[in-house]
């Protein structure tokens, strides 16, 4: 859907102060930085992506970042496309280019920049441009992290009571403590409300088998990487008769076979892991050719790249689950107004905050790329 001829390549930089430090793999972080990139049009088209890698779950830096957006920043500025394939292809393979150990949060965001500009030209959503049938709202999972306390304040304030399902990270206090608070949200919960248990692969099964012993199936979505030991988890699913979601196994080449097990019902990404789009929508094929649902996962972006992550789920291919996508009480400032909002459980397709990003981001000082 339409042409894209790049005037130029912008960047700025921000660091947001986070609600709670939040943990990612070994590393603890208090505040997220990153870059918002602006690709402008010939014909004054604008669009907006979010660039920040996780300490803890990406490999590239904000040093990679920078250089990566120098050189290919200068490189499209210019450039001509017919069409949003067309942009993504070039973009992945110049980021290839100059940054061969890998960068998709790079990639991601100048793609949904592109896509963002795309959709502005011909008044439309980021998702109608990736797809031609896209959702017109995405299902959003609670996110949850805290004790007994905290949850049954949770119970209290009803302040999960708008979605469908509540994920909660378990693994990072004593076992009968995570036991506990599974057991006040289920018994808080409406009936119809699953709950997803994330455990970033932090537990010995011995460990997991009784922490997760007993509990009933048809409120347990599915265990997301419970397991430091992948090879443990068919024995896992079988003795506690719970499914299991997989997210990090699955960018593991000696192990992406697993994501087509039986026992397997959710295949989670997060697309400024993934960075291509091309390559999210392999992945939800081939999730929903072997059963399994997609669940589109947050790094805990600001609300620009939140929206992103929302016009992405609703552009994909095959079954989709609600998104991990419900992290913006994360931050306590927002990046857009009116500010990113998924309280109610989903979000419209058709609120596309990026359209509204100039509101904000023309505050920051933008500069060229390269």
């Amino acid at each position: 859907m339409g042409t894209l001829k790049i005037a130029r390549v912008e960047v700025a930089k921000f660091r947001l102060p986070l609600s709670r430090r939040y943990r990612a793999g070994a590393v603890d972080t208090a505040e997220r930085e990153g870059r918002f990139v602006r690709v402008l049009t010939e014909d004054g088209a604008q669009g907006y992506g979010e660039i920040a890698p996780l300490p803890g779950l990406h490999a590239e830096t904000l040093d990679d970042v920078d250089h990566a957006l120098r050189v290919v920043g200068a490189g499209l500025q210019g450039r001509e496309f017919g069409g949003f394939d067309a942009f993504a292809q070039n973009v992945a393979t110049r980021v290839a280019a100059v940054a061969p150990q890998g960068c998709p949060s790079v990639i991601f965001g100048l793609q949904m920049a592109g896509a963002g500009a795309l959709a502005y030209a011909a008044d439309t959503t980021p998702a109608a441009i990736l797809t031609d049938a896209p959702l017109d709202r995405v299902a959003v999972n609670a996110l949850f992290v805290g004790n007994a306390t905290t949850a049954a304040e949770a119970m209290a304030s009803g302040e999960l009571d708008g979605y469908s399902c509540v994920k909660l990270k378990v693994g990072q206090q004593p076992l009968a403590a995570d036991r506990e608070v599974i057991q006040i949200l289920l018994a808080g919960l409406p009936n119809h409300t699953t709950l997803r248990l994330d455990a970033n692969r932090g537990l010995e099964l011995s460990d997991a088998l009784e922490r997760f012993k007993n509990l009933p199936p048809e409120r347990i979505e599915y265990l997301e990487e419970p397991l430091i030991e992948v090879a443990d988890l068919a024995e896992l699913s079988a003795r506690t008769g719970l499914s299991i979601g997989l997210d990090e196994t699955l960018h593991a080449a000696t192990s992406f076979d697993m994501g087509r097990a039986p026992w397997v019902v959710a295949w989670c990404i997060k697309p400024a892991q993934i960075g291509h789009f091309a390559r999210m929508q392999f992945l939800a094929r081939e999730a929903e050719r072997y059963g399994s649902a997609l669940v589109v996962s947050s790094a805990l972006e600001t609300g620009l790249g939140l929206s992103s992550l929302a016009q992405i789920a609703a552009a994909l291919p095959g079954r989709t689950a609600a998104a991990g996508i419900g992290t913006e009480g994360w931050l306590r400032l927002d990046t857009v107004t009116p500010a990113y909002d998924s309280s109610c459980g989903f979000v419209r397709t058709s609120d596309w905050r990026g359209a509204l990003a100039e509101r904000i981001l023309d505050k920051l000082r933008f500069i060229r790329a390269g």
